[in-house]
């Protein structure tokens, strides 16, 4: 692909998703800031993967991929921070933040469970529920049936629910 063409490629492919993978990552992070630079990471390393003429079969999947590993590496880095450095932040644990920190929690809680879960579970639930596609259109991405789609998100989310109320 010469370099009119990939930047074409490009173009048409940040068009296509690049609000999306926006979406995705405020959801994740809750932070628009913080969304808009891994968003422009994400972008950034698939740049230099059309650049060097490596061949897609699903860009969407592999820009999904990359997001959410960028957010896996924000949250390793964030969750370095010690309650000392947040007490220091001016962060009292009782009140709103209180509320928030348990929020917080909560959130990380169902993460760690569904992180848990294979491959494949993960990555339907999160296009079902994080990106808001239909069982036909992640069926379409996978080359799955919309029906072995339907059945894999029923049992991750029987799955999670029982791994957080054990």
């Amino acid at each position: 692909m010469d370099h009119e063409d990939a930047t074409t490629y490009f173009l048409e492919t940040y068009d296509a998703y690049g609000s999306d993978i926006y979406r995705f990552c405020v959801l994740k992070v809750s932070s628009r800031e913080v969304a808009e630079d891994i968003t422009q990471e994400v972008f950034m390393r698939f740049w230099q993967a059309v650049r060097e003429g490596t061949e897609f079969k699903n860009a969407r999947a592999l820009l999904y991929t990359i997001a959410r590993n960028l957010v896996i590496d924000w949250y390793r880095k964030k969750k370095e921070s010690s309650l000392d450095n947040l007490q220091e932040q001016g962060i009292d644990f009782g009140g709103e933040d209180f509320k928030k920190i348990t929020e917080f929690a909560e959130h990380e809680e169902v993460l760690r469970v569904i992180k848990e879960l294979d491959e494949p579970s993960r990555e339907a639930l999160m296009l079902r529920f994080v990106d808001g596609l239909s069982p036909r259109d992640i069926a379409d991405m996978s080359g799955e049936t919309p029906n072995a789609i339907s059945v894999r998100i029923n049992r991750a989310i029987k799955k999670v629910q029982q791994e957080l109320h054990t």
